[in-house]
């Protein structure tokens, strides 16, 4: 029923796919148990959902274990609570529209303000039409001469994105935010689900939630799942913008420059 422990040989992770208020998703680092899946014999006090916490830099590798019905929610349009390379964030995917609108209503979001976009790959920008790799490639590749790039890392970096099919993600400012993380458990998710928004979690104006129950504080049942990893103390992604080949500053933040 249970499976061993992830970690142990041989570990496995059962799966819960009710999407009843009564059996709302609660992802605990890598494992949920829904209380329909255990015995009320052998255990008849326990809770209707069960959550485990695990580190979530402890255990990067298998965070994302019980990421194929993330990832199926996610390509449906839900959206959904996770930490990312820097803070938890409410996420769903850049290339809906209705993710999009729904996240800015949850958030209470200035329309005015575009949202930051995940990429698993440097290839993620083409669903963009972004070709500012070519233009920069020693800033974003990991290869400016005399020190580091910076992707794969904590920085968010400001391309041109004119197209008008994705003016709900850029808002007229014609430009997106895009961060490629570090984490390769991460990258991996984003190479499933394709580009994520990610702003942080919180109602604007509010603190970031720092925790899962920080974050169901703002949200309660109003998004389709979240994924506990422990507290999550980072600043924000450092923000630039590349003018000339250089990084400009806009934000300071996780990232040093």
């Amino acid at each position: 029923m249970f499976g061993k422990p992830l970690g142990t040989p041989g570990g496995s992770v059962p799966v819960c796919t009710s999407n009843s208020p009564e059996q709302r998703r609660v992802f605990s680092g890598i494992l949920f148990l829904p209380r329909s899946h255990l015995s009320q014999t052998i255990f008849p006090k326990l809770p209707k959902s069960i959550v485990v916490h695990y580190d979530l830099h402890k255990v990067m590798s298998n965070f994302f274990a019980i990421k194929r019905e993330t990832i199926l929610t996610l390509k449906q349009g839900g959206v959904g609570v996770l930490p990312t390379d820097t803070i938890y964030g409410v996420v769903g995917s850049a290339l809906s529209k209705k993710a999009v609108t729904r996240i800015y209503r949850l958030r209470k979001r200035n329309l005015k303000k575009p949202f930051i976009v995940l990429i698993g790959s440097m290839s993620g920008l083409k669903k963009f039409g972004v070709v500012a790799p070519l233009l920069h490639p020693p800033l974003l590749r990991g290869e400016r001469p005399g020190g580091v790039g910076l992707w794969p890392g904590k920085v968010s970096v400001i391309l041109p994105v004119p197209a008008k099919k994705f003016a709900y993600l850029h808002r007229g400012t014609k430009n997106i935010a895009f961060r490629l993380p570090k984490p390769a458990a991460l990258r991996a998710l984003l190479k499933k689900t394709g580009p994520l928004v990610a702003p942080s979690a919180n109602i604007e104006g509010k603190p970031p939630a720092r925790t899962i129950k920080e974050a169901k504080k703002y949200f309660g049942d109003k998004v389709d799942f979240y994924i506990n990893g422990g507290t999550r103390a980072s600043k924000p992604s450092t923000l630039v913008k590349i003018e000339n080949g250089k990084a400009i500053v806009l934000r300071k933040g996780a990232a040093k420059l």
